[in-house]
């Protein structure tokens, strides 16, 4: 397997490899989504030391070296102070001895809020009772502080926003305040009440010292309790507030998954890492596409070759995703199932055109057929461009990452190419915009269908995460506790529109896991299907779901009969048209106070 990094010859301006991709690979997840070489929930993580920043509360991390069985402890979710869920109170014979108000469905054991995510009950809190206080930074006996962290304009969401992927900062503003009066009329928050405070991030995204800057304001200026957001390209940030003893929920969708296990208990993702994300791909592609040919590449000439893989990804300037490729090298190797090319990029503007123009040259001279991708859309478009000038049409295998696996972005790309394009996603399938979860759970509470369309698929879930993880720490709220209740929340989801979530030692990675999505589903592009993207412009171009958006767990690849794709048939739909009844939930009505209810 040959690799190229900054330092080898190339064709195009030496550069120092910049992030990587996956879900989330560069621009981290709908736009914000990319970061590739990395192992997927379920494989062998790196061994961290114990020891994070210089003074601050981190520095031990989890000490897991990533070859355990995913069954071992954590220091966090046996700790007393957190409070008893209704699921253990039946199980010793308890729930008589707790009050567990008005808001728990004990046909369920868990909260009433029409999301199959919602957690498990916990007694209520009795009004007037202490709380304990200022039991950690961001904390006091009435309030949570949160930062809602806008990104600048140079920033990748900030561009996300001028490409029209996104709503106006003023506009998520507004919908973070409708999120946060949800999460504290329904869930648990023991006497206090969530407030979000927004925090103009400066810079271009990927500047350490200015991520730095940035959290030391957030922690010292806003006096937070957790940032929820931060710069897409620069981990600094992350590392700055950890030191600092303040939580970051959904930073950078670039943090492979070493960081989280050194930073832990301070960094959290709804979505997989980078790590997880190619690791499951990976041992996927392995399981139904190595030592196959290539019939699906737009090179009819390439039809009876074997698969020659090249992998294409997302690095950072200094490199972060070294070891992570070195471990997938070999990974791989030891399957039998060595990639031929691996070739990293750095995301700088100024010169991704002339990256890729040199990358399609090296993967064409080399003979590659399957072009493995894990980067972001602004890369992916310069690639595809390129190809076709350059008349190559290879297999194009996405991994997710960025955005990479929507409608809106794959539409902006070369179609030539793209009408070859398959892989996976860890994003729910599609159904309309009404049926999605976030959709349905923001309507159930205000009554109104949101304004901020564009965002609440992406601003909900980071918004669930942290009210899950106050509702079960207890009221001694601290930044351990907070891991100890998310530790303690049983798997859920696994349909084809909500994907399954869980951390903590729950047997899906090696390791405690501090990121949720477990699993993916198979997807490939028809150019000609007609229907909506994410921002519900009809046109041309669309994914359509294999097996109906069946979800597959990355740590137990499937076989999938290949010939399921590229098919025009009923069971490969791009849009359900229903909710399927393995993701449906039960009517509730909305909490007292709530605009739904009159409040």
């Amino acid at each position: 397997m040959t690799s190229t990094h900054a330092d080898a010859a190339r064709p195009w301006p030496k550069l120092s490899p910049v992030q990587r991709f996956g879900p989330l690979l560069a621009v981290v997840a709908l736009l914000v989504g990319a970061g590739v070489v990395a192992t997927v929930k379920g494989g062998d993580t790196q061994t961290v030391s114990a020891g994070g920043g210089s003074g601050g509360p981190v520095g031990g991390g989890t000490g897991s070296d990533g070859g355990g069985d995913g069954e071992e402890t954590d220091p966090w979710s046996s700790n007393p102070d957190l409070p008893i869920t209704y699921a253990e109170a039946e199980a010793d014979g308890t729930v008589g001895d707790h009050d567990w108000g008005d808001r728990c469905d004990e046909t369920t054991g868990q909260i009433m809020i029409p999301s199959v995510y919602a957690p498990p009950c916990v007694p209520a809190w009795e009004e007037g009772a202490d709380n304990g206080g200022a039991t950690t930074k961001g904390v006091t006996a009435e309030e949570i502080v949160i930062a809602y962290y806008i990104p600048g304009a140079q920033d990748l969401l900030g561009l996300a926003e001028a490409l029209g992927v996104f709503d106006n900062a003023a506009m998520r503003t507004a919908l973070m305040d409708d999120l946060a009066n949800l999460g504290n009329l329904t869930f648990e928050t023991y006497g206090r009440k969530v407030v979000i405070k927004p925090f103009q991030g400066t810079g271009d995204g990927k500047n350490p010292a200015q991520a730095r800057a940035d959290a030391r304001k957030v922690a010292e200026d806003l006096g937070a309790f957790a940032s929820i957001g931060g710069p897409t390209q620069a981990l600094a940030y992350q590392e700055e507030l950890a030191r600092r003893g303040v939580l970051c929920i959904s930073c950078s969708p670039s943090a492979p998954d070493s960081i989280y296990q050194e930073l832990a208990p301070y960094n959290w993702a709804v979505l997989a890492s980078p790590d997880q994300i190619l690791q499951g791909v990976l041992d996927f592609g392995v399981e139904n596409l190595f030592g196959k040919p290539a019939i699906h590449a737009g090179d009819p000439s390439m039809h009876d070759k074997t698969r020659s893989i090249g992998v294409v990804h997302y690095e950072q300037d200094p490199p972060i995703y070294a070891d992570l490729t070195e471990r997938m090298r070999a990974r791989y190797e030891a399957m039998g199932a060595e990639a031929d090319l691996i070739v990293s990029y750095l995301l700088d503007q100024s010169t991704l055109s002339q990256q890729a123009q040199g990358i399609i040259s090296r993967l064409k001279a080399e003979g590659i057929t399957s072009v493995v991708f894990g980067g972001d859309p602004f890369m992916l478009i310069d690639l595809t461009t390129a190809a076709t000038r350059q008349n190559y049409f290879p297999e194009w295998i996405i991994t997710g990452t960025v955005f990479t696996d929507t409608t809106t972005v794959a539409r902006l790309l070369d179609q030539q190419q793209w009408a070859n394009a398959f892989g996976a996603s860890a994003s729910p399938a599609r159904g309309t915009p009404q049926e999605a979860e976030a959709w349905r759970v923001y309507k159930w509470f205000q009554g109104t269908d949101p304004e901020a369309k564009k965002s609440l698929n992406i601003t909900w879930p980071p918004v669930q995460l942290l009210f899950t993880g106050i509702h079960m720490a207890g009221p001694n709220l601290t930044p351990e506790t907070f891991a100890g209740g998310m530790f303690r929340v049983p798997p859920a989801g696994g349909g084809p529109t909500t994907p399954q979530i869980s951390y903590g030692n729950n047997g899906v990675t090696d390791g405690p896991d501090f990121v949720g999505v477990d699993d993916f589903t198979v997807v490939w592009w028809d150019p000609e299907l007609e229907g909506p993207n994410e921002q519900e412009v009809v046109a041309p171009g669309m994914w359509r779901y294999p097996l109906g958006g069946q979800r597959f767990l990355m740590s137990e690849p499937q076989a999938l009969d290949v010939e399921l794709l590229f098919k025009d048939v009923p069971e490969s739909p791009g849009i359900l048209t229903e909710i399927p009844a393995t993701d449906r939930t039960p009517d509730y009505d909305p909490p007292a106070g709530a605009p739904a209810a009159g409040g």
